[in-house]
């Protein structure tokens, strides 16, 4: 009579069962194998008892593959991928793995790539999660790289960085990436064409947008490698190619985070200069919102103070021209503001923005026209009163209005007799 399970039993360690359980908790030691708590000895990456030491291409990285198995993990379509490799004989197989690498490393030395490139992958997909996986993906990409398919060898750099972004390769990896992205940039500065222009001929190109795959490739040396010596070259290079096109609001965004993000890059002085220059071309006018004059103001202060000692001669009265032209925009806009309020009856408004720019210049003609406005509008009520309020007063006022009347305003918490504080005279941005 067979024997029945016995149901709640712990299972035997080396077993698919007890493996199962316990592979995810499983910790690799050097040169030994895994490791599980509770269990004697040391396991392969199928939870087979070692008599040997584990070589590190037999390495598996434990992977959580079923935590997003969905509703129907049966019909997953990556399963069932992975079921049909197995059923014609493509499944892992390490044995196999490891031949088809040594062959990609033979035709590699060669000078074979592409060839080199169809075994490197094939070593890859046959021993999936593991060290052996790494350094095939990895010269795969190099396959790519010195073949001149650099789109081929940018995707394939990207997706080892993805899967395993503690690789010993990074560095390298970065480094290539960087020579990508130079070339597709230099070839797009001497060779310019439209980015809906397809490229059907050069394999060292993208089919479409050269400069946008540039930009895209410096964005993922900065993402997939911050803190390397590359992350501000590619942060600053993304920024000039924004400022060469005309896209100020982008450089500026990319001048701001290198200023913030790598106080100690070499860039710092040219993502200041430059800067200053982004948010000026960022104004359009007294009309508009006023927010790049004030940034500039204040960027250009930080400027003289951080960097004189690297300022020529030519290049200080050049700031200071500068810092001229900012404060004279910022009276301009506030003289447009007044007008704009004089115009629509907001005498208030218009009152303080007059007294803007008598206060900041106090001796140009901007300033004579505010006294001449500010005298002809002295009598007029600070806002504007109603249209046909006797109309409005016949109606009931709105109960949740009535109720918001009653609450107290907040007083000033300096007191009625406690002068306001003083703010920053803009004109010395004139000395």
């Amino acid at each position: 009579m067979p024997s029945m399970p016995t149901f709640g039993a712990a299972a035997k360690p080396g077993t698919k069962e007890w493996w199962k359980k316990n592979k995810n908790k499983a910790e690799y030691v050097v040169g030994k194998g895994f490791q599980v708590e509770g269990a004697p000895g040391y396991y392969d990456s199928h939870g087979q008892p070692m008599d040997a030491p584990m070589a590190e291409e037999a390495l598996v990285f434990s992977r959580e593959e079923n935590s997003h198995e969905g509703l129907l993990p049966g019909l997953d379509p990556k399963k069932q991928y992975s079921k049909a490799k197995e059923a014609v004989g493509l499944g892992p197989n390490q044995q196999k793995a490891t031949d088809a690498y040594q062959a990609g490393q033979e035709l590699y030395a060669q000078e074979k790539y592409r060839r080199a490139a169809k075994r490197f992958s094939e070593a890859a997909s046959r021993w999936p999660n593991s060290t052996l996986e790494q350094q095939a993906m990895y010269q795969e990409a190099n396959c790519y790289f010195y073949d001149d398919k650099y789109i081929d060898a940018r995707d394939k750099y990207v997706e080892l960085l993805d899967k395993y972004p503690n690789s010993a390769q990074v560095d390298s990896v970065i480094e290539r990436m960087w020579a990508i992205a130079q070339y597709w940039e230099q070839h797009q500065k001497h060779e310019p064409h439209w980015a809906v222009t397809p490229n059907l001929i050069d394999e060292t190109r993208p089919w479409f947008d050269t400069m946008g795959h540039a930009v895209k490739t410096y964005e993922d040396i900065q993402l997939y490698d911050p803190t390397g010596p590359r992350a501000d070259d590619s942060i600053m290079a993304i920024a000039g190619i924004h400022f060469r096109t005309g896209r100020f609001g982008d450089a500026d965004h990319y001048y701001e985070l290198l200023r913030q993000q790598y106080p100690r890059s070499d860039f710092q002085f040219e993502a200041h200069l430059l800067g200053l220059q982004t948010k000026l071309r960022k104004y359009q006018g007294p009309e508009y919102d006023g927010a790049p004059l004030e940034e500039a103001k204040k960027l250009a202060k930080q400027l003289g103070n951080q960097f004189s000692r690297q300022l020529n001669a030519e290049e200080r009265e050049r700031l200071r021209e500068t810092q001229g032209e900012v404060a004279r925009a910022i009276v301009e806009r506030d003289m447009s503001m007044a007008r704009h309020y004089e115009n629509t009856g907001q005498y208030g408004s218009a009152k303080v923005y007059y007294a803007e720019v008598l206060r900041k210049h106090p001796q140009s003609q901007l300033a004579a026209d505010a006294r001449t406005r500010l005298a002809q509008i002295a009598d007029e009520p600070a806002v504007p009163e109603e249209p046909v309020k006797w109309l409005i007063d016949m109606f009931p006022e709105n109960p949740e209005r009535t109720r918001v009347a009653r609450v107290p305003e907040l007083r000033d918490s300096r007191g009625d007799n406690e002068a306001p504080e003083q703010k920053d005279d803009d004109s010395t941005l004139l000395r």
